[in-house]
């Protein structure tokens, strides 16, 4: 089938629901973060800096698999997050 991505890898005739349940394919994700608590390097007032990134790969994956409350999930896509903080 083109245009189809298989996420689910199950040797035919293996699979048992009750003792060998279909699994999802192993995988790799990296989360980056880096931050500083006082940049301003005052001791009254600070103030602070964090970028997190995640997901840096931006790898598509299955994560949940026809969980039976909650259904099949992905990973979230690549998310860039910053944060400026001002303490007192």
């Amino acid at each position: 089938m083109p245009g189809v991505a298989v996420r689910l890898h199950v040797a035919p005739g293996t699979e048992n629901g009750d003792k060998n349940p279909p699994r999802i394919a192993a995988r790799h994700l990296f989360d980056v973060a880096i931050g500083h608590d006082n940049l301003n390097r005052g001791a009254r007032f600070k103030i602070s800096a964090r970028l997190t990134v995640i997901n840096l790969g931006n790898k598509y994956a299955l994560y949940n698999f026809l969980s039976t409350f909650s259904g099949t999930h992905y990973v979230t896509p690549r998310t860039v997050t910053a944060q400026l903080g001002f303490n007192f």
